[in-house]
């Protein structure tokens, strides 16, 4: 993506910002991306960052707290406008639970909003043994940060890691994981195929809103679509949504070797999984030196009404 694209991807928080650079990397160059953290430490690296509540924190963090977080991100909302600028939509990622990744988040995305930029937002949610007050604390801002975003994606981090990983790598694992699904769905966008889905598309697509399930999936060989199909079928990351799904925006991302009959497949395939009455929005990328081989598919799931 471009200096000049008008999607902005915003980490905030330690994992948020841990996230958004994963996404960049897998993307590769030219992804527009804002950090923005109460710990000076997560400005060490590269990308433009923003350090929340300097005056209040000096940089040493909101010490997990997130009413502090909060208003250190409240006194520093206008320092996301120069980064904001000219964006059509941004795309928030955050780590609910904790201090600045939750507290920091909801003001991040209310200030955006009243910029006039619709936001959508992905925030991971803590593992099942981490404690109740964590996640009594992440409860309590998902439905805030839900009421306050276009759209919101919440995903377990128990959904991103085997339990069998050691705690260092089950981290890396689950970053890595939402990393990598961002990166696809960026790819759509901004490397779009024969079928294009450009970004005022998916401004009205994500403006549409609610809350939203995604999940992605890589297949390869003679039944790759199919077997694409069946993995998002069976995904943890696309069940238990409260609401009948709205809207179905499905990109197909292959290399040259993509044939139409793949496309058609999936298409039917994830409609019969997910609602044949919804509205539905297909993408495809074909980039041979990312996908040589392989068929993968980025899947949202929406809740809202289409517009």
């Amino acid at each position: 993506m471009s200096a000049s694209s008008s999607i902005v991807l915003v980490g905030v928080g330690g994992a948020g910002c841990a996230m958004a650079r994963g996404a960049r990397r897998a993307f590769g160059d030219g992804m527009r991306c804002v950090l923005a953290d109460t710990d000076a430490a997560s400005g060490q690296g590269d990308g433009e960052f923003l350090l929340l509540g300097g005056d209040r924190l000096s940089g040493r963090g909101s010490g997990g707290d997130a009413v502090t977080a909060r208003l250190a991100a409240e006194d520093s909302a206008a320092m996301f406008d120069k980064p904001l600028s000219g964006a059509r939509l941004a795309v928030v990622v955050a780590a609910l639970g904790g201090g600045t990744g939750s507290g920091a988040t909801l003001e991040a995305v209310k200030h955006i909003s009243a910029l006039g930029v619709p936001v959508a937002v992905f925030a991971t949610t803590p593992f099942s043994f981490e404690g109740e007050e964590r996640k009594r604390v992440a409860r309590g801002m998902r439905t805030l940060v839900e009421e306050a975003a276009d759209v919101a994606f919440f995903v377990p981090m128990d959904a991103l890691a085997d339990g069998e990983d050691n705690m260092p790598d089950a981290m890396r694992r689950a970053v890595d994981t939402l990393a990598s699904a961002i990166s696809l769905f960026w790819r759509v966008v901004e490397r779009p195929g024969y079928i294009q889905l450009g970004v005022e598309r998916l401004r009205r697509v994500v403006m549409s809103g609610g809350r939203g399930r995604f999940a992605t999936t890589m297949a390869q060989g003679p039944t790759r679509a199919a077997d694409a199909v069946d993995a998002l079928a069976r995904s943890p990351l696309l069940a238990g949504g409260r609401s009948p799904v709205g809207t179905i925006l499905c990109g197909v991302l292959a290399g040259d070797d993509l044939r139409l009959s793949e496309v058609a497949a999936v298409a039917k395939g994830v409609r019969g999984a997910f609602g044949e009455d919804c509205a539905f929005e297909l993408a495809t990328v074909n980039d041979e030196s990312t996908f040589a081989g392989r068929l993968g598919v980025a899947l949202m799931l929406l809740e809202g009404s289409a517009s």
